[in-house]
């Protein structure tokens, strides 16, 4: 998947800014897609370079206008080329499964506090997703539904990992209880 067609999906339905954007990045989408502000506006800069996306100037009060970026004819057909090729295997990248992997060699004190970190970022994404999970359950028409199925799937992610979580706990703990 590219940053490219995770944008086109948002811009589906309705146009949105940037910062619009990012918004869903952190909230919805960005649980399958990370991308930084930054990432976001040039690859919004080149979609329009291609013609997948056009935007209107939007005068603010006091601020800059804002730009309102609209899916094209061509982005929806690019959209639609990507949605019908096969999704590649994801890939996990989680360093602190590595670090788990090697706790042997680990001080167990360290890793209990980097898990407690970790477990509080990870039920501050559940409250999150739960949140924009109950926003949708309340709309049940077109893509609201498709979005509901990606933020259950996080939900699922989320407390497989709490759950996980704590088999991590129990093994540190009784590590530690051993080495005292």
């Amino acid at each position: 998947m590219s940053l490219r067609h995770a944008i086109l999906v948002l811009l589906q339905d309705e146009e949105a800014s940037g910062y619009d954007l990012a918004r869903e990045f952190a909230n919805s989408i960005g649980l399958v897609w990370n991308a930084t502000h930054q990432q976001i506006y040039l690859e919004l800069g080149k979609l329009n370079e291609q013609n997948m996306v056009h935007y209107r100037h939007v005068p603010q009060d006091g601020k800059p206008d804002k730009k309102l970026y609209r899916i094209t004819d061509e982005g929806r057909q690019e959209l639609v080329r990507w949605l019908r090729r096969p999704a590649a295997p994801a890939r996990v990248r989680d360093a602190f499964m590595v670090k788990v992997a090697g706790a042997a060699l680990a001080d167990p004190e360290t890793l209990l506090g980097e898990l407690d970190q970790l477990v509080q970022q990870r039920k501050e994404r559940l409250a999150n997703f739960e949140a924009e999970a109950r926003k949708l359950e309340r709309q049940s028409e077109g893509n609201s539904r498709f979005q509901h199925l990606t933020l259950r799937r996080g939900i699922l992610d989320q407390e497989a990992w709490l759950a996980w979580a704590e088999e991590v706990r129990e093994v540190l703990e009784d590590t530690l209880s051993h080495q005292h």
